[in-house]
């Protein structure tokens, strides 16, 4: 090796690299904040920097050039899928990864060459991210919407948001189910894990508002059982804190378990640990209400039982005394009946003989009117041929026809001359 006074630049370069190599002759993990994110088309190689993290608005105390070739990303991608994990480099997402160390002496460039992908790994970058999400949307009012709305007391009618056939959905039903109370839940499937959680996330929640069941919700469950931080930092998307903000019914966030917080806890009206934990919130406040409607139903029997109790007795004072006046009804209604008769039989006796004289008195008029006796006095009854009784001078003409009946018999006469008075 030539003196280090007389080096070439590509010398000291492969000395360099020389050093490297035998300082980290094995891939080594590495974590970092994923920076300057770009992919060269046509080859489908990705580059990036892998920088510390640091505090908003400062630089990073160290950052390093690293290199994703295409054959490597098609092997970290399948090893992820089988592990039923998704791979994706995101910027300002803190991973960690596997590494060699590379030292290009044409360039003297140092770069990392990523070879693996730690998917379960959460770092601080996305506490971090969600910190400077939670600033921006308390400043702009969005995580107090939801928290405004008035919560049911009887929430019985509920929209549920997970994933279908869940442990999450058996959890949240069996305890609904458990408490005997006739809740009515309306699902909405979404996918809970991966880049498409937000986006199925706010359709679901658009789908339940256009649905039938939407104007009938008290309140909306938005919930799945527990993962690494890594699965529950899909839900820290400001469309999902944004969609519940507009939404019409108080939300109960119940995302991992009681140790996980995500941005839609802080969105929402309510959070719960656990979707147990959700289906509890619920009810507990339905059998509030029932405990409140038990005491006043109570009060109510305390406060009424002593006027039934009067009443009741009041009752049977007034049945007893009927039942006297019942009894004693027979003797005194027969006198009154008898006076009635008394009365009756005199009254009817008056009316009698007043119809006696009357018919007596009728009598004598139709006797003293009977024709016999008038004709027997003189008098003669005049008719014309036809027999009609003619009882004025007007009614006769002179060379008219007469019949005159007289007592004893009677005759045929012609009118020859007819004077009027």
């Amino acid at each position: 090796m030539a003196s280090a006074s007389d080096l070439s630049v590509l010398q000291l370069n492969q000395s360099v690299k020389m050093i490297l190599q035998a300082g980290f002759p094995e891939p080594l993990w590495i974590r970092g904040v994923v920076t300057g994110l770009r992919r060269v088309s046509g080859r489908g190689h990705t580059y990036f920097q892998l920088a510390d993290p640091s505090d908003p608005g400062e630089q990073p105390p160290a950052v390093a050039d690293c290199a994703l070739f295409a054959g490597d990303r098609s092997r970290i991608a399948i090893e992820a899928g089988r592990q039923a994990k998704l791979f994706q480099l995101e910027n300002d997402t803190e991973v960690r990864i596997l590494v060699s160390v590379s030292f290009w002496d044409r360039s003297g460039r140092f770069q990392l060459i990523m070879k693996g992908f730690d998917a379960d790994f959460a770092g601080d970058s996305a506490a971090i991210h969600l910190q400077r999400l939670l600033a921006q949307l308390e400043k702009e009012g969005v995580l107090q919407e939801n928290s405004t709305l008035p919560f049911a007391e009887v929430p019985l009618s509920i929209g549920l948001i997970t994933s279908k056939g869940s442990a999450a959905e058996r959890d949240f039903v069996k305890t609904l189910d458990e408490s005997g109370y006739p809740f009515g839940v309306y699902a909405v499937w979404a996918s809970m894990q991966g880049s498409s959680t937000s986006d199925s996330v706010c359709t679901a929640f658009n789908r339940l508002m256009m649905s039938p069941a939407g104007e009938k919700l008290d309140a909306v469950v938005l919930t799945r059982g527990g993962g690494s931080v890594t699965d529950l930092a899909w839900f820290n998307d400001e469309r999902i804190a944004r969609t519940i903000a507009q939404l019409p019914w108080p939300v109960i966030s119940g995302i991992g378990h009681e140790i996980d917080t995500t941005l839609p806890d802080h969105a929402a009206h309510t959070r719960a640990k656990t979707p147990t934990h959700a289906a509890s919130i619920l009810v507990d406040a339905v059998a509030r209400f029932d405990d409140r409607v038990s005491t006043l139903s109570q009060s109510l029997i305390s406060s009424v039982s002593p006027r039934i109790r009067m009443e009741n007795l009041r009752i049977k004072n007034l049945a007893g005394n009927l039942t006297l006046h019942l009894a004693s009804l027979p003797s005194r209604k027969a006198e009154v009946l008898q006076k009635l008769a008394s009365k009756l039989n005199l009254t009817v006796m008056a009316k009698l003989h007043k119809m006696e004289s009357e018919i007596a008195e009728v009598e004598k008029q139709v006797e003293m009117r009977d024709p016999g006796k008038m004709l027997k006095l003189g008098w003669a009854v005049v008719r014309d041929i036809h027999g009609i009784p003619l009882r004025t001078i007007n009614a006769i003409n002179e060379g008219q026809t007469l019949k005159i009946s007289m007592d004893k018999g009677s005759l045929t006469a012609i009118v020859k001359e007819k004077k009027n008075d």
